[in-house]
């Protein structure tokens, strides 16, 4: 480090490679948002790869950052490099000085797009798409500010990486201004004038159910495009947005929230394609109780109707593995549905599904002609209750399943812990040893202190403090109350998802949740 030349080369280096990152990031966050290649992995690794060469490209970029202040020959002060138009060497013509100004405006606009999407999930999302956009013109200015400042413009290694990664950065953007647009452009304009016709047919027969809720940005008033009965009890809905577009980016085991017009919330699996973003799929089954929200659904939703939509939320994602086997019971194949969409191409999978008789059981005719090699369908009321023991002891796949509370039971005694995954629609009665004690919630970002009674939920304590927390279920099942634990042990009672996987995330659902220690410091 004593040669002074390290510096210069340290700074050269990392903001190449910098922009070659870059370029690789905004292609793969266009195949996330178009799945062009969706056969080559799950979502979920696709994300994380995106946000990996997101991540050392802001590290990159703060490393080239650093050697120039350390580079003896440049001399830049720290106040050159986070104030535009500060910095300049000797020998740096006018131009030169303008390129070094692009590179710190650069700079800031990359870490506000890096920032905000660590944050997206609390950010409006027309905000946090807006502030996404940014990267294509930071990309070009980078290429601005390394052709006018850097020393290496003319040398055969800078033109070869120059040209590979400038093609990567219109890969990018073509993909994203010409296939994605040419492939949605049409369907999109078609959904719009059926949504407009709609919502005048809506309002003229005042059908309209619900309105958006201007207080939460998380609701959308969304149409329902169609209602159909496609088996016993089972009706499928598809909803679009009210004036077309598209609707939110969700994975595989993704969950919305129906706000129905007497205040009801209730949660139903997203089943169609999620490389779909023109609308959503859900399937209800009418349980026929007295007051059973299902029941009022399969009455009253119409085509036509306006209803209010929140989420997607999941809790139950499609994990990658090299081998998956679905267990669906009844309506529990909404969420499988959509997974075996999203399994990639060459990966093997299977799908046990069980129900009383065909007749009830949604999407099976589609599923076993489309998959006859890969799908069994099981009707207890011809052969009998299906015994899962055998399946189950003998795969070594990941094992999801969502049905009734007894066979995810089952999958839970049989399969290990980390290859069992299921998805309830009721919660599991949980107690906390000792019994309900009182304890304090502390807020992270003003001191706060507030006391929880021992008959008293946390999500009520807080609500009464004043501080609002999205919730839906209040049973523990939906996951929309989430709250960030910083400080202290939780006393998980809920049922969104394993205890270990909880406590590795640091949340907890303070609508049944309590906690262990004498006090929780929390970020909400």
């Amino acid at each position: 480090m004593n040669d002074p030349h390290v510096w210069w080369y340290l700074s050269r280096i990392s903001a190449m490679v910098a922009w070659g990152l870059m370029a690789f990031s905004m292609v793969w966050g266009v195949l996330l948002s178009s799945r062009v290649f969706r056969g080559l992995d799950n979502p979920s690794w696709l994300k994380d790869l995106h946000k990996y060469m997101s991540t050392l490209t802001v590290v990159m970029a703060s490393i080239h950052t650093g050697a120039l202040m350390l580079d003896p020959y440049v001399q830049f002060t720290a106040l050159d490099l986070v104030v535009p138009g500060l910095a300049t060497y000797e020998g740096a013509t006018p131009l030169m000085e303008i390129s070094l100004a692009i590179g710190v405006i650069t700079f800031w606009a990359l870490s506000v797009v890096y920032v905000t999407s660590m944050f997206m999930d609390k950010l409006p999302r027309w905000l946090w798409k807006s502030i996404h956009y940014l990267a294509y013109g930071i990309f070009f200015a980078v290429g601005v500010h390394a052709a006018f400042s850097g020393t290496d413009v003319g040398t055969w290694w800078y033109g070869a990486i120059s040209i590979s990664v400038i093609v990567l950065g219109m890969l990018a953007l073509i993909i994203r201004l010409t296939v994605v647009a040419l492939a949605g452009r049409r369907a999109e304009r078609d959904a719009e004038v059926k949504a407009a016709k709609m919502v005048r047919d809506a309002e003229r027969d005042a059908t309209v159910l619900v309105t958006a809720d201007e207080d939460s940005r998380e609701k959308r008033a969304m149409v329902v495009h169609t209602a159909t009965v496609i088996a016993n009890d089972v009706m499928a809905i598809r909803l679009i947005p009210v004036g077309g577009g598209r609707v939110a980016w969700w994975d595989a085991g993704s969950h919305i929230t129906l706000h129905l017009p007497d205040g009801r919330e209730r949660q139903y699996s997203l089943c169609g394609d999620p490389t779909d973003r023109r609308g959503y799929d859900i399937a209800v089954l009418d349980t026929h109780g007295a007051a059973a929200a299902s029941s009022w659904i399969h009455a009253n939703v119409r085509a036509g109707m306006v209803i209010t939509v929140s989420g997607p939320r999941n809790h139950f994602p499609l994990v990658p593995s090299r081998e998956y086997l679905f267990i669906a019971g009844g309506i529990g194949i909404t969420p499988i549905r959509a997974m075996i969409e999203s399994v990639p191409t060459n990966r093997p999978w299977s799908l046990i599904y069980l129900g009383k008789n065909k007749e009830g059981m949604g999407y099976v005719s589609e599923l076993a002609r489309m998959h006859p090699k890969r799908v069994t369908v099981h009707e207890s009321d011809v052969s009998g209750r299906f015994d899962l023991k055998p399946v189950l002891t003998k795969t070594t796949a990941d094992v999801f399943c969502c049905g009734p509370e007894s066979l995810m039971n089952e999958i839970e005694e049989t399969v290990a812990s980390p290859n069992a995954h299921v998805e309830r629609f009721s919660p599991v009665t949980r107690d906390i040893e000792g019994g309900a004690r009182p304890f304090v919630i502390r807020l992270a970002s003003t001191g706060t202190a507030i006391p929880v009674a021992a008959n008293q939920s946390a999500l009520d304590a807080l609500e009464q403090a004043g501080v609002r927390i999205d919730s839906s279920c209040g049973r523990g099942v939906c996951g929309t109350c989430e709250v960030r634990v910083l400080e202290g042990q939780p006393a998980h009672l809920d049922s969104v998802m394993p205890d270990a996987l909880k406590d590795e995330m640091h949340v907890f659902y303070p609508c049944v949740s309590r906690a262990v220690s004498a006090e929780l410091t929390v970020d909400a």
